[in-house]
């Protein structure tokens, strides 16, 4: 190992004494490289072996299934495009509230004028009509699998549009209300 650190340390005063003097370094850099992985290779590996194991996982642990990994990855969808991080480290109100032109207290889900900022409830919505999007572009692609039947087919290319104009036209109420001069 203090070979190893010697060779190191002595590649890198050349490599400065190299550079301090103008020398044409990029030749001498490219072998002095083969050497240092040369040196490496023979020192670094010369004692380190893999060792003979034989590791088994426990009966109870198995490879989960699709549909839950696509669980998962539904799941872990919805939580970042709802902000749910910047919900945590900026703690913003559920809702909030303005007053009308009568003087009362009047509930709002979306944070007006602020693109940077949300209530929890807007990014939660927002983050739903996202994850409704993309389970309609899911629901297509199945729609077009050959053990489907016309029938089905039709039924899931309906199910599959409708839930992706669903979400469009909700991101883009959302984004309107959100900016009024959008």
């Amino acid at each position: 190992l203090s070979l190893l650190l010697q060779s190191v340390i002595f590649h890198n005063f050349v490599y400065a004494f190299l550079i301090s003097n103008r020398f044409p370094v990029c030749r001498l850099t490219k072998s002095i490289s083969v050497v240092m992985d040369t040196l490496v290779d023979i020192f670094y590996f010369s004692f380190l072996q893999c060792p003979n194991l034989r590791l088994k996982l426990p009966r109870w642990v198995q490879m989960p299934s699709a549909m839950v990994v696509y669980a998962l990855v539904l799941l872990s969808y919805f939580f970042v495009t709802g902000g749910v991080i910047y919900d945590i480290i900026i703690e913003p109100p559920s809702i909030g509230s303005t007053v009308d032109a009568k003087g009362h207290s009047r509930p709002v889900a979306f944070l007006p004028h602020r693109v940077n900022g949300q209530y929890i409830m807007e990014g939660l919505a927002a983050s739903f009509m996202f994850v409704l999007g993309g389970i309609g572009f899911v629901v297509i692609h199945r729609a077009n699998l050959p053990s489907v039947t016309k029938g089905n087919r039709s039924m899931l290319l309906f199910f599959g549009i409708g839930c992706i104009l669903i979400s469009y036209i909700a991101c883009t109420t959302f984004i309107r209300i959100k900016l009024p001069q959008f």
